[in-house]
């Protein structure tokens, strides 16, 4: 089996503005739920940059920056300042998301400022894909591959969020939707962010606690042969779970799923 790397996101301990008094417990509980390492938003990555020894931090637990949420904008300056940062801890995986790509927006605009911040991120070794997500551009399948097709594909690549697809891809059965989302766009992927989703605690469940079929998900990874890193989101706690036992147990279910 290739090499896989997991990560957990930060959305689960605090939403998507994790305080500097929060980290040391969420570096802690992500290593020992045996993570690889983190993924963040790009407004935390600054903060924590500016404002705490992050690297070191990191480097301490030996984990590593798998990937940056980046919500969509035109201000270049700004992308090249994350990528930067990204840099020097050698991420790889810009996560574009929301912003100005909203239900309303035009898709070629969108597709074209895209491509930008594609073409910058590669400058920094970083490679760009776009988030697909409940009441954004890009919230069915048919929209989040008409979105991909209007990409260049040498500047921009794949990503699924494969609880969102398992919520919104609607034009598929719900077990399926991630996994047809995967084997229909499989040469474009290049980045996977493994959520779940069920009706009691929508996108706050576990992995394997909900509807996603992830037997066939980890079957076509198998035959697909993935290698990097696979990130771990979950919206928030579910039920009475703490978020340190939820990241432990999809952490859990995944090696094991994938023979890790």
């Amino acid at each position: 089996m290739p090499e896989i790397k997991l990560a957990c996101m930060s959305l689960m301990w605090g939403m998507c503005n994790l305080a500097n008094d929060q980290v040391p417990q969420w570096i802690d509980d992500i290593k020992a739920a045996d993570y690889d390492g983190v993924a963040l938003f790009d407004g935390e990555l600054r903060r924590m940059t500016d404002e705490i020894d992050f690297k070191s931090l990191l480097n301490d637990h030996g984990l590593s920056l798998a990937s940056v949420d980046y919500f969509i904008d035109n201000d270049n300056e700004h992308l090249h300042q994350v990528c930067e940062i990204m840099q020097s801890y050698k991420s790889r995986h810009l996560v574009t998301i929301g912003g100005l790509a909203t239900p309303e927006a035009d898709p070629q605009e969108i597709a074209d400022i895209l491509n930008v911040m594609g073409e910058i991120a590669l400058t920094y070794d970083i490679h760009a894909c776009y988030h697909n997500h409940t009441n954004d551009l890009g919230e069915t399948c048919e929209q989040t591959e008409n979105l991909l097709s209007l990409t260049d594909p040498n500047k921009f690549f794949g990503f699924v969020d494969t609880g969102h697809a398992t919520k919104d891809f609607i034009e598929f059965p719900v077990a399926e939707r991630a996994t047809r989302f995967l084997q229909r766009n499989w040469e474009r992927i290049d980045f996977i962010e493994f959520k779940d989703w069920s009706e009691q605690y929508d996108l706050c469940t576990e992995l394997g606690a909900g509807t996603c079929d992830y037997v066939s998900v980890f079957a076509l990874l198998k035959e697909k042969k993935y290698s990097g890193w696979i990130t771990v989101e979950q919206n928030g706690v579910m039920g009475d779970k703490t978020a340190a036992e939820s990241a432990k147990a999809s952490a859990d279910f995944i090696r094991k799923g994938l023979e890790l």
